[in-house]
């Protein structure tokens, strides 16, 4: 479990804001109104964003909440690669969203909010965190 939380306002996105948490950098480039890749003849919020994961992407779990506290489910979208690692160590380099070169950003697809609203949260209910250290440890009773 997560529950770390990014708060932003939409309109404000024509210059790209940087968020990080857990080790984890999400740079917000632009929010849209798109139509839905999943209901047909409807329209949902797009988050474009560009990442740097030190945390495995597989099983994180996002949710939106506009300003009166209304959740959605949230999809995210992209292509990633890994990057900086080392053959033997593929857990030491971290996980690219987006290809910054031709300019495709990964993306946050808010289902069913078929408006951009003025304030916008994004909170990660679960993150698939990456422990780099072999050595540790769990007490168990």
């Amino acid at each position: 479990m997560d529950g770390s939380k990014i708060s932003f306002r939409p309109s404000e996105l024509t210059e790209p804001q940087t968020f990080k948490i857990m080790n984890d950098s999400l740079e917000l480039v632009r929010a849209s109104l798109e139509k839905s890749q999943v209901n047909k003849g409807a329209h949902e919020t797009v988050i474009s964003f560009y990442g740097k994961m030190d945390n495995e992407i597989k099983y994180e779990e996002w949710k939106a909440y506009d300003p009166t506290g209304k959740q959605y489910n949230v999809l995210a979208v992209g292509g990633s690669t890994i990057e900086k690692t080392l053959t033997d160590h593929w857990r030491e380099g971290y996980i690219s969203m987006g290809d910054r070169r031709a300019k495709q950003p990964y993306e946050f697809r808010i289902m069913k909010l078929d408006q951009i609203p003025e304030e916008l949260s994004l909170v990660r209910e679960v993150v698939d965190k990456r422990y780099k250290d072999p050595n540790w440890s769990v007490l168990l009773k």
